[in-house]
């Protein structure tokens, strides 16, 4: 049985998306935030999105990163990296007088289990309902229903990236349009797509465990004869063009892919992105007019943002 080693990062909030970035580098398997500020939202939003919040599980000062690497592919010499590369990043942004890295072992049973208990059935826009498949829903008002088991890729449908881009997947998405899904992790957008459109689909993503848990996740909506999975770096294999491209990845990934964005979008067709942060959307805005983009809309969850583009 493999064991999991659980990279702990306190700092800043400023340097939260860095930090995620660097720990995924390092072949991290998924990255998660822990930030005290929950405390003080309203977490009864009547679907259950949220269950049991404990203030002892929260730091005191800044945010908490979580990162997960396999231990066969961790050593003292990665961690000892990944701690200077924080402490260089320093240099430009604040990482906290309080910042500390920890590790610890995961059985990897424990893993597979105990997040299950903080994931409940989630209804998203204005026709979807993303149901775990350790869950029950009684359908009453006829959403589309996504079933999703996200096993160690990202994506259940409770962070406010992936809500955006699946109101923004509603809003944009035509019946016969053609959609990839680039960084598809549990492959939740895509399956959102399928309700969408009667086109062509395909997901991608560059981790193979991430590509193989998005196929089973079609198998259990019944569409993966429809789709093409791939496991790629971005659009960089990519021959085909698109009505629709949705990138639910971070800012600085997204920049990577802005041409090759607008190689393969058709014309009058949408980029849709997420993940990215209020710091980086600017930036990113200007990147992409500057590759020829033009801004379609702007929308936004919690200082997380979704910008939509089209030639």
């Amino acid at each position: 049985m493999e064991n999991w080693i659980e990279i702990t990062v306190n700092t800043t909030k400023e340097a939260s998306e860095i930090v995620e970035s660097i720990l995924l580098d390092y072949e991290s398997t998924g990255v998660c935030i822990e930030d005290s500020s929950i405390l003080e939202e309203n977490l009864d939003d009547n679907f259950g999105t949220i269950v049991g919040v404990d203030s002892n599980d929260f730091p005191k000062e800044g945010v908490l990163i979580k990162g997960y690497i396999n231990e066969l592919n961790f050593s003292d010499e990665i961690l000892k990296n990944i701690e200077q590369e924080i402490i260089d990043l320093s240099n430009t942004v604040d990482i906290g007088s309080y910042f500390k890295i920890n590790t610890s072992t995961i059985k990897d049973s424990d893993w597979e289990n105990s997040w299950k208990d903080y994931f409940d059935v989630l209804e998203i826009g204005e026709t979807f309902a993303i149901v775990p498949t350790w869950r029950e829903y009684d359908n009453l008002s006829n959403k589309n229903i996504i079933n999703i088991d996200p096993g160690m890729a990202f994506g259940t449908g409770g962070h406010e990236t992936t809500s955006l881009c699946i109101k923004n997947l509603e809003k944009y998405v035509k019946d016969n349009n053609s959609v990839i899904d680039v960084g598809c992790g549990s492959g939740i957008l895509t399956i959102a797509a399928s309700y969408l459109t009667k086109g062509k689909l395909k997901a991608v993503d560059l981790d193979k465990l991430a590509v193989d848990i998005s196929k089973e996740n079609f198998k259990l909506n019944n569409i993966e004869d429809r789709v093409v999975t791939e496991c790629a770096s971005l659009l960089e294999k990519e021959n085909e063009h698109y009505d629709i491209i949705v990138a639910n990845i971070l800012a600085h990934i997204i920049e990577l892919m802005l041409g090759d964005a607008y190689t393969h979008l058709n014309e009058n067709g949408y980029f849709i992105t997420s993940g990215i942060i209020k710091d980086k959307k600017d930036e990113l805005l200007e990147k992409a007019l500057n590759s020829g983009f033009k801004l379609v809309e702007e929308t936004s969850e919690n200082e997380w943002y979704s910008l939509v583009f089209t030639k």
